[in-house]
């Protein structure tokens, strides 16, 4: 099983590597530090599994899932994060993403996550499957921020980071107008009351979910 690894984050890139090599069932066949980097890679070296940092340099992690994907479609992309929030979870397998693992979880598991995506699998982390499960089959109607489409949720991100309206909308490639519209939807869908109450969550949940300035 070929696998390569993208992660701007040397000391892991470098353990991933000592991880693969030491196992007879894997060949180590490249890495990756930027969403440039990482297109290079799939299409030069087309892996059977790609570790993929969901958050890599700060880009939408959703967002560079969907774009990847189109580019090697035998390739299994997992997700191996910091955030394992839920949501984020159940967003990068909507968009493609073959697996989701925490990078909180023992480093062995990394290789069990390898396995069963190699073999046409989903794997997702233990503390985040249930939960997952739920969303994805319906069993769990959705609520709060899960009600929120990919792109309101880069909007709430963004902010959170400190952002203001037109750095989001040229960060996105979007006209003001549209982030205003997508801020007062997500103000409706959270049931917040103003600007400033919005700009506080915002910070609140960029804060819980890793994403602060």
């Amino acid at each position: 099983m070929r696998v390569a690894v993208v992660d701007d984050h040397p000391i892991i890139r470098s353990g991933v590597r000592l991880l693969i090599e030491s196992e007879p069932d894997f060949e180590w066949v490249g890495e990756a530090a930027s969403v440039e980097q990482a297109m290079d890679l799939l299409l030069a070296t087309r892996p059977d599994a790609v570790v993929l940092d969901l958050w890599l340099g700060g880009n939408d992690g959703i967002e560079m899932v969907k774009s990847l994907r189109p580019l090697a479609t035998e390739t299994a992309l997992l997700c191996y994060t910091m955030n394992d929030a839920a949501i984020f979870g159940e967003r990068a397998i909507r968009a493609g993403a073959a697996g989701y693992l925490s990078k909180k979880e023992p480093l062995e598991e990394l290789l069990v996550a390898l396995k069963t995506v190699c073999q046409g699998h989903r794997y997702i982390s233990g503390k985040l499957l249930n939960t997952l499960l739920d969303g994805l089959t319906g069993k769990r109607p959705p609520e709060g921020h899960e009600t929120l489409t990919d792109r309101e949720l880069q909007v709430l991100r963004l902010l959170g980071q400190g952002m203001a309206n037109p750095e989001i909308a040229g960060q996105l490639g979007l006209s003001v107008k549209t982030v205003n519209t997508h801020r007062e939807n997500i103000k409706r869908k959270l049931g917040i009351r103003n600007a400033a109450d919005l700009v506080r969550h915002a910070v609140l949940m960029a804060e819980k979910w890793g994403f602060e300035s």
